[in-house]
């Protein structure tokens, strides 16, 4: 287990938190997770800064596996999901919605300080960048790792899930008109995903990131296009998300932010879930707290 807010200064007394959590992307994962960790900062009465970052319009198709209605389409997914909570649990939530996070600096502009207002202490008041990857896709995920590599204190943490197995005109053909091995292929496939924490404290890489355990993120794809390049076709001809897939990411992420609000530590650096078995498995964090020097 790792404790962040042990205090170097004070001996009865906890370091405060104050993270600075950045959200990418509000899809059938994040849309999920807005409402549970804006509930948690509520709950906890965490002071904190947190921002949604997706410039993409709710579209009819959204409905199905992601948290929005009728009313809302053809609205930004952030604005909304920012003014819905924010208004629920009485939050200040942010959101950014002038294109998708393709660089480093971009990112770094999201996470500027200036304008916040931090309580407490300089010393016994921890800020903690918090980045969360929401998304469906590995180019985002290097700059993710490009971020987490340059940044001397981030917590960043990845949800990733098994894209189902679907015919290549599955938007011309319904379902009831695929062959029998067509449907046990779907049936079987897409259940599964993992979050994993990424820590680094103050240089120091505590918690290894998605891209370093699962290296072939990093594997550059030479027909690979930026997010905000995708057609509206390929938009709309992308795989499916299963929406228990969906709903059990975001309480994978969650079980991470959950530990860190109310007790400041963090336990676990990689869970691992199966949708249609129904289980969630953690993969506890190995080293012992006194051998983390920060």
């Amino acid at each position: 287990m790792i404790n962040l807010l042990k205090s170097e200064h004070t001996h009865s007394n906890k370091k405060k938190l104050f993270p600075i959590i950045v959200q990418c992307g509000v899809g059938g994962t994040g849309s999920n997770l807005s409402q549970q960790l804006a509930q948690m900062l509520s709950m906890f009465k965490q002071n904190a800064y947190y921002l949604l970052a997706d410039p993409d319009h709710i579209e009819q198709k959204n409905i199905n596996n992601q948290l929005f209605t009728a009313s809302t389409v053809g609205k930004k997914k952030a604005e909304v999901l920012a003014k819905r909570y924010a208004a629920a649990y009485n939050l200040n939530i942010h959101s950014y919605t002038e294109g998708f996070v393709e660089d480093t600096n971009t990112l770094l502009s999201l996470y500027n300080t200036n304008y916040i207002d931090i309580p407490g202490d300089n010393y016994d008041t921890m800020i903690l960048p918090i980045l969360i990857g929401c998304v469906d896709n590995n180019y985002s995920r290097r700059v993710f790792h490009e971020f987490f590599e340059k940044s001397p204190t981030i917590l960043y943490i990845d949800a990733g899930n098994e894209s189902t197995t679907i015919p290549a005109d599955f938007l011309q053909r319904p379902k009831d008109k695929w062959t029998d091995s067509e449907v046990e292929a779907y049936n079987e496939s897409g259940w599964t995903g993992q979050v994993v924490a990424g820590l680094k404290i103050k240089g120091k890489t505590i918690l290894e990131p998605v891209a370093t355990r699962f290296p072939d993120i990093m594997e550059e794809d030479p027909d690979e296009i930026k997010p905000s390049e995708l057609s509206c076709q390929e938009l709309v001809a992308s795989e499916p998300q299963r929406l228990g897939v969906n709903k059990m990411a975001a309480m994978g992420i969650s079980l991470y932010l959950s530990e860190l609000f109310e007790c400041g530590t963090l336990s676990n650096s990689m869970t691992v879930f199966h949708v249609k078995r129904g289980y969630m498995q953690s993969e506890k964090i190995k080293f012992k707290e006194d051998e983390m020097d920060v």
